[in-house]
């Protein structure tokens, strides 16, 4: 069996037929093992986009490159490891679940966890609150994010803004929203998007952790390279001399060093942390903006922000509950098995996700050998057929991939493309 665009094509001799349902890090991870383990296997790696990779394409932010460039390790997989890339598909849409189920040995569930979650706390209906996934997806443009641009109203998200978290998310939005010009050159930022977003810089952010600086989760290599953006001058409430650990030190220190400059002029962004506190309440105010209640734990401090757009940083769930492409407890079997955030929620960075694979490919093996999985079902030949003028193959991805690069202005490192049925051209898709 061949693919009909140049890919490498697995063959099902004497291996399992696997499908693979997301192709973020995690679903690339547990592919990698399992063809590792099973040379023969005839592996699918399914993904709604036409465009693999997902949270290091989207989530990611726009100036870590670095750690975007793992997607060459997983270009092998496609090209030359055997595994087959099927974009374009959603699973619970185009092709039922249970249909997948029928059809393959094993279905591995890598599609992550797309919502922000819910602040919880009482604010207008007319309040600019925005999750930080949501936003980074905007920035790295992701075709749904098109959605976000009505929060965009009247100048974009505003000058002052309040972000709610202390983890490296959080953090991401802080100096994504804080840099200049400068700082972003060789990203793949979409800048239509940061334009719209951010017409003027920011004046102030104000960062709520609910967490104490000696409990922040923030990694300190992501606070230090916030704190090393030239244009910010930052200060923190809530730091007390018994809080110990790297963040804690690192931002005594960073006081210290800065304390003859953090209010000087040319200053563009004042950036201020406020440790052991939490958004109580949101209200409106008289000139279109909101007013931020945070309180701490015990009551003893409070504090009113003033900001034009909140944006959230505490974490992600499932996408709706009507929604019947987002797995669900129904979406089970005694061959089906979740991996990465969907798995065990949004904590880890990318190296997590590998190990955290290695475990369950681990344990797909044991079954396997164990006698509780056996081999036989058809794979994606079965569902070919019906499916083939759908799917976008990773030759198709290749050619997508080479537009962005030559398309990309010489500060940048690709101008992705946005939009679905442009994608779906540039690939020669029906």
């Amino acid at each position: 069996m061949s693919d009909k665009d140049g890919a490498a094509a697995p063959t099902c001799a004497g291996g399992p037929s696997i499908a693979v349902i997301g192709s973020g890090p995690s679903g690339c991870y547990v592919a990698q093992f399992l063809g590792k383990q099973w040379p023969n296997a005839d592996i699918t790696i399914f993904e709604r986009l036409p465009t693999p990779y997902g949270l290091i394409r989207y989530g990611v932010a726009p100036d870590h490159q670095g750690s975007k460039a793992v997607t060459k390790q997983f270009d092998r997989l496609f090209t030359t490891g055997g595994v087959r890339f099927a974009g374009n598909v959603t699973v619970g849409r185009d092709v039922e679940f249970e249909r997948i189920t029928e059809l393959f040995d094993i279905v591995i569930l890598a599609t992550g966890l797309p919502a922000d979650r819910e602040l919880g706390v009482p604010h207008p209906a007319n309040a600019t609150v925005i999750g930080a996934g949501a936003l980074l997806r905007a920035l790295n443009g992701h075709p749904d994010a098109i959605a976000l641009h009505s929060s965009a109203k009247h100048g974009g998200l505003g000058r002052r803004l309040v972000v709610v978290g202390m983890g490296n998310v959080a953090i991401d939005v802080v100096r994504l929203l804080s840099k200049e010009a400068r700082g972003l050159i060789g990203s793949d930022i979409d800048d239509r998007v940061h334009q719209l977003l951010l017409p003027e810089s920011p004046t102030s952010i104000e960062v709520l952790s609910r967490s104490s600086a000696g409990q922040a989760k923030c990694d300190v290599s992501m606070l230090r390279e916030v704190l090393s953006i030239p244009n910010i001058a930052a200060t923190a409430t809530g730091l007390t001399p018994h809080d110990d650990g790297p963040v804690a030190e690192m931002l005594r220190n960073a006081f210290t060093e800065s304390s003859e400059t953090a209010d000087g002029a040319g200053t563009r962004t004042k950036v201020a942390f406020h440790f052991g506190l939490s958004p109580e309440r949101i209200e409106g105010t008289a000139g279109g903006g909101s007013r931020v209640h945070a309180v701490s734990e015990d009551g003893s401090r409070r504090l009113n922000l003033d900001a034009d757009t909140i944006v959230t940083a505490i974490g992600f769930t499932h996408g709706g509950e009507a929604d019947p492409c987002c797995p669900s407890p129904t979406w089970s079997g005694a061959h089906v098995y979740r991996v990465g955030w969907l798995s065990r929620g949004s904590v880890g960075t990318i190296a997590e996700n590998r190990k955290q694979a290695r475990t369950v490919a681990d344990m797909i093996v044991n079954d396997v050998n164990g006698g509780r999985i056996s081999f036989g079902r058809p794979g994606f030949r079965a569902l070919e057929p019906s499916m083939h003028a759908r799917v976008v193959s990773f030759a198709h991805w290749q050619r997508i991939e080479e537009f962005e690069l030559s398309s990309a202005p010489p500060d940048r490192c690709r101008r992705k493309i946005t939009d679905v049925d442009h994608m779906l051209a540039v690939a020669g898709c029906p």
